[in-house]
């Protein structure tokens, strides 16, 4: 894959956000014990990991690096980062320590993952450089005890430079039209540019910038399923990974590969009629092995790994989704359900969330643990209204006799 092979690894080799990074190397330089960490906020394909990683080569520092999103919550956290913050390097090198997608750390107060985070940043021995795609509000006490850098999406020019570059490595050329809509698909996005260019010049690629026949998800997904040619299924596989009209993740590479995931598992659980069920249950279970495959390759940054998604797709499920009749389906769940669950999610939510004040634990937990078994001992007991110290206790206890008469009605059947 491009993205691995041209991974810049060079201080001085970057492509655009040059203010911000000359911030960061300005701060590294000159940190000192009671520095306040520093958080670089900027969307994927930015050059966020890559710099950091360069920039402790450069200044000669050994770098922790730890995927924040893979830890989470405050026991994972501090079994991993308290011991790196009481030792020195083994290397006698000042440490650096990355915190990669701090965005993805829990803020529920039963996780304790974020308020862990925001307390060890005040009293840090090493210095701290997180990254953050977005500045989510959540991470409200983070971006407080931090120094920010932004990291904005390429500009034109820069990712007209890194596809030239590329090129002239590659030996391949492109038609200026051509190249300017690679860039215009990338969105600042280095890469989703180097895919879009591998892809354009290694693969059947129409002159509108789309892979092979440029069908939409829906002509893909049908075409996947219905297929009997393997070689066809592999290349609507590389069609289907270049762009959505309607992405319901987004337009990155890693978004449009959640996309393509999400679009085989929809349209295989609303056929569902259509399918026995251990052939059902076959293959969800190696839809399941992909997905965690493909999302093992993100978070590690394994990108070399990448190149055998679409075989090991083809190799899972091919051959058991055959004569199933799979249609695409943007929906897991059929219409008819969707409306009446949705409806009940909203009104059960002001009471689980008051139910979570009076049991003291999280409202999920009350949604998982507790809530069926509340309602249960409401109706054996025949306890009605409620007294819940709250101005909108009448709906709550409306919300719970409509709950018991459900109940009523399931034992009645």
């Amino acid at each position: 894959m491009w993205i691995e092979k041209y991974r810049v690894s060079e201080f001085d080799s970057f492509f655009g956000n040059e203010k911000p990074r000359l911030l960061v190397l300005k701060w590294l330089k000159s940190w000192i014990k009671g520095t306040k960490p520093l958080l670089i906020i900027g969307p994927p394909g930015t050059g966020k990991t890559s710099f950091v990683q360069s920039l402790a080569k450069l200044l000669d520092f050994d770098l922790i690096e730890l995927n924040a999103s893979d830890l989470r919550n405050k026991i994972n956290l501090e079994t991993i980062i308290n011991p790196i913050l009481l030792n020195n390097s083994i290397f006698g090198k000042q440490m650096l320590l990355f915190l990669d997608e701090v965005d993805g750390i829990s803020s529920r107060d039963d996780y304790g993952g974020m308020p862990f985070l925001s307390n060890i940043l005040k009293n840090s021995d090493v210095p701290i450089i997180m990254a953050s795609n977005s500045k989510s509000y959540k991470m409200k006490e983070i971006i407080k005890n931090s120094k920010l850098v932004e990291f904005r999406p390429l500009s034109s020019f820069a990712s007209y430079m890194l596809l030239q570059n590329v090129m002239r490595m590659e030996r391949q050329h492109l038609k200026s039209s051509e190249q300017f809509k690679i860039i215009s698909q990338s969105r600042g996005d280095a890469r989703t540019l180097l895919n879009t260019l591998q892809t354009k010049l290694e693969g059947d690629v129409d002159s509108d910038g789309s892979t092979g026949t440029g069908l939409s998800v829906e002509e893909c997904i049908n075409k996947f399923f219905t297929i009997t040619d393997i070689s066809e299924a592999k290349q609507i596989l590389i069609t289907s990974s270049i762009r959505y009209s309607t992405p319901k993740y987004g337009f990155t590479s890693e978004e449009r590969n959640k996309d393509f995931l999400n679009a085989l598992y929809t349209s295989i659980v609303s056929s569902e009629r259509n399918i026995p069920s251990n052939d059902l249950a076959n293959m969800l279970d190696k839809l399941s092995e992909i997905d965690l495959f493909v999302n093992r390759i993100y978070e590690k940054r394994n990108w070399s790994l990448l190149r055998y998604a679409n075989d090991l797709l083809l190799q899972k499920l091919f051959r058991i989704s055959r004569d199933k009749g799979i249609e695409y389906n943007q929906y897991s769940v059929p219409f008819s359900l969707m409306g009446p669950i949705f409806m009940r999610g909203q009104s059960l939510r002001p009471l689980r969330t008051e139910l979570s004040k009076i049991f003291h634990t999280s409202i999920s937990k009350i949604g998982l643990l507790y809530y069926s078994n509340f309602i249960m001992i409401l109706k054996n007991l025949a306890i009605q209204d409620l007294d819940f110290d709250n101005p909108d206790s009448l709906k709550f206890n409306e919300v719970i006799n409509k709950e018991i008469e459900k109940q009523i009605s399931k034992t009645k059947l």
